[in-house]
Parts: C-alpha cells; structure tokens; sequence
C-alpha cells in the first residue's frame, strides 16, 4: 500500500505521517480477512524522536492479536484546529481523529465523522467496560455519538496553590481556607513578612477568575449553569453577583498591592512567577497528584487547598471520532475498541518501551522511571499525555507520583456532582457570527478585569453592554433552547 506525507502549511510546516489508506476496500465486517487491516491514528502531540519505532513495537502486538496495524500521526497543539479541519474537509485518508469539544459541531454538521452508536453497541466491549454505559455515548449532538471520551479526571474542582514552606514558616492554618473570601487574612500575613513578593500570580489568559470555575460554561461560557451546573436556567455569567462579587475582591487586592499591575499583560505563567519567587500563590483545578505536578513546576512543595465545589461538567472535552473517510468503520472501531483495553499498547503510545525509555522500579505500584543515563532532556520517546490516551488508568503511573493516583482519581470521578447538562453538547453553528463577536468583545476586558487592574464598578457595565451589543441573549436563548429539548429527551 502506497504511503504518503500529509503537508500542511500553517505558520509552519507541520509534517503529518500519514496513509493512502488502510488497507485494500473491503467489505463491512471482514476483520477476519487475511490481510492485514491498516489504520491512521492521529492524536494531538509533538512527533517524538523515536515515534516510528514505538510504532513498529506496536504494530508488532497488533498483527499478532487482531491482524492490524496503525500508522501514527501527531498532530500538535498549536495547528489542531487548522489541520483537522483542512484533513476531514479534504478528504484525507485519516481514520481516528482527536475532537476537542469546540470543534464537534463542525465535524458532525459537515458529516466528516460518523455516527458511532451502532458501532459501539456492536463493537466497543472495552469502551463501555472502562467507561460505563453512562458516559461512552456522552459525547453526542442530538444523539449523533461523534466520538468516544478518555478515561480520565472528569471533574473539576478548584483550588489555591500556595508556597508551603511560607505556610509553615507563619503557622497559618490552611484548613481554615474554604473559600477564596478566606485568603484575606492569609494574604495580609504573607505579605507582611514578604512586602517585595505579590500574593497571587496572574498572567494574560490566566489571571485568577479563568481558574475559578463555579459553573459549567457549556463549551465556550457565553451563557451558563449555575451553582456547579445544578441550575437548569442558561444566564449570563458576567452578569452574575458571583462573578462581580469574584473582580471586586480581585479589585481590592490588587488596590493592597497582592497582584501585580502587570498581571494582565504579563507572559510569564504563573507556576513561573512563583518559582522566580516573586508569587505565593495561584488558583488552579487540582486533582490526584496535582501537588506533584505543582512542585515540578514551581521547584517549591506546595500547598494545595481547594475552594470550589467538586463537579463534573462534560466529559467531552476530548474525544475519538471515526473519520468519514475511513474504508472499513467496523474494523477501525474494532481497532479503537482494542487500544483501549490493551495495557502494553497503552503503555507503549505514552511512555514508550521498556528498558529503552523507561524501566519498572516498582512492579507491585506499576512505577517506572528512566533508564540510566535517560533524561527529559534526551530522551528519545516519553510522550506522557496519558490523559489524552485512550485509557490513562491502565497506565504505568511515573516515579514521583503518588502511587494511588489512579484509584484516587476513580473516586472523585465516582464523588463529583453532576451538572445537570452532563452529557449535553451545545451546537453553536446558528449563532456562529455572535460568537465570533464575543469572543472579540471578551478580549478586550475580560484579563483587565480578571487581573483586578481595572475598577469593576466603572467597567463591568460596559462589558456586560458590550457583551449585548455583540449579540449574547441570542446565544443565550439558543442555548436554552437545545438544552431544554436535550433534557426533555432525557426523560
């Protein structure tokens, strides 16, 4: 079978590995042909080094249990949106493709993924296994399943991080924090013993309100559920006192000196800005072994207190269609099926293989770390995006981490509340030019006020004007309008 290089331009050159095809067109259902069936993955990631020999090493358990093969092909983050709508639109020979939620109407209402719900009863024994009859056909517009979620954190709960070797240092009691209204006297202590150091990072695309998420936004967050999705009334957030009462307090900080004037325009992200020293705090979702990841980032231990509810929103953040391309959608779902539930192929697409790119320390914990004389710096394969990999729970867990992350995590999937549009995608395409006004009109005002660098009472009318001028009621009522049939179809 012919190979090819998909080339697309964008900035850059991004160079996509590719197929023809996968394999000769063959009749539905003939998986067990004697010719090897092959499949295009596409999944989003910087190509690594030794990306090929992980996918011979692959290949090689593949042909062995199902006579399948796969043909990796990374899609970075920065050009996804692009490249998958100049693939699918194209007609490119892609067979599994990556669908980010803003991206679902657009792929469902040009038809270039199919439906899957037939293929899932059918086909997806791991999927609905690992996932749970519940959440394998969630990610679906008016019932047209357009792809299959990651077993993964759904939930979502927020936090402050802060420097524990300050906390410990004042003897300040975190327990006490329930809220953000509850770092004032925090803050006011910290910022006694340290006048040169800002309370709270903040940075352009994330000051602290973007990390505060007390609502589900239904995708894009032009018109959201309250009260951790419990409402069922589709409102305005930034007309909300909870978003007022959230920049005022932001405000007010900002007037004590606790965030920096820059922190509306600044770069430099916010675990920097704390590892320079120059931030105690940030807000954040957290989760099981957050405080690992934190302490890489901020080369301090850190605190980690959380202030918001505990929910879950959509789980279809990150899903797998099957492309409208492919030559066989029984045999690719097969394949898809199959990944899922094969713990060396999982652990093979996000740590590579054994011995060369990383090694058991802890076989009873399932913890591995790099071989001697492997780094981060050099290493040839660790692509360690297992959130986005099909099955994260059936993974190796890496040293350093707490070895009941996954378990943990488990729990507090099983714990979360549900918002009542779980399971609910929004389609966006009838209001698609106010969107594209809104974003414009939030661009403008939500980091000012986000960072507390502006006065909420003199610019938070404008905003929300602003936010009506560019059509938000309309969007709003669409909203409502499909989430009240979706929750009628529930019943």
């Amino acid at each position: 079978m012919k190979k090819r290089l998909l080339s697309i331009l964008l900035a850059g050159v991004l160079l996509l590995t590719g197929a023809s095809g996968c394999g000769k067109k063959e009749d539905k259902g003939s998986a067990g042909d004697s010719e090897t069936y092959k499949v295009t993955l596409a999944y989003i990631g910087d190509k690594q080094p030794d990306t090929d020999r992980i996918q011979n090493a692959v290949n090689e358990i593949m042909r062995k249990d199902i006579n399948m093969e796969i043909e990796l092909a990374p899609i970075s983050w920065g050009s996804y949106a692009e490249t998958l709508k100049l693939v699918l639109s194209g007609g490119e020979k892609m067979d599994i493709v990556p669908v980010l939620i803003d991206q679902a109407s657009s792929v469902v209402n040009a038809k270039q993924v199919i439906d899957m719900n037939e293929l899932i009863d059918q086909y997806g024994t791991n999927m609905k296994k690992i996932l749970g009859e519940e959440v394998v056909k969630a990610s679906n517009i008016n019932g047209y399943v357009y792809g299959v979620t990651t077993a993964r954190e759904w939930f979502t709960q927020s936090a402050v991080v802060m420097r524990k070797d300050i906390i410990d240092e004042l003897g300040i009691d975190s327990s006490a924090i329930k809220s953000y209204e509850d770092l004032d006297a925090v803050y006011a202590k910290v910022k006694e013993a340290n006048p040169d150091m800002y309370m709270i990072a903040s940075c352009n695309g994330t000051t602290p309100d973007v990390k505060y998420e007390v609502m589900d936004p239904l995708t894009d967050g032009y018109g959201v559920l309250m009260d951790s999705g419990q409402s069922t009334e589709v409102v305005n957030y930034y007309e909300t006192d909870t978003y007022k009462n959230l920049i005022l307090k932001l405000h007010d900080w900002q007037q004590k000196g606790y965030i920096s004037p820059d922190g509306a325009t600044t770069t430099d992200g916010n675990e920097a800005q704390v590892k320079a020293g120059s931030a105690f705090s940030y807000f954040s979702p957290t989760k099981p072994g957050y405080d690992q990841r934190a302490k890489a980032l901020c080369n301090y231990d850190m605190e980690i207190v959380p202030i918001g509810e505990l929910f879950s929103g959509s789980v279809s953040w990150l899903t797998y269609g099957i492309s409208n391309a492919t030559k066989d959608p029984a045999k690719t779902m097969q394949c898809l099926d199959y990944i899922y539930g094969n713990t060396d192929i999982l652990n093979l697409l996000n740590w590579g293989e054994e011995g060369k790119d990383y090694v058991v320390a802890d076989e009873e914990k399932g913890i591995i770390t790099y071989p001697e004389g492997v780094t981060s710096e050099n290493a040839a394969y660790h692509l360690n995006e297992g959130w986005q990999l099909f099955n994260q729970f059936d993974m190796y867990i890496w040293e350093g981490d707490d070895p009941d992350v996954w378990k943990e995590t488990k729990e507090m999937n099983d714990k979360a509340l549900k918002s009542k549009a779980f399971g609910f995608t929004y389609d966006p395409s009838g209001v698609s030019n106010e969107i594209s006004a809104l974003s414009n009109v939030k661009s403008q005002y939500i980091s000012a006020l986000g960072s507390g660098t502006v006065d909420p009472e003199k610019i938070l009318p404008e905003f929300i004007q602003a936010l009506k001028d560019a059509g938000i009621d309309k969007v709003i009522a669409e909203k409502q309008e499909q989430f009240d049939k979706w929750l009628s179809d529930q019943k």
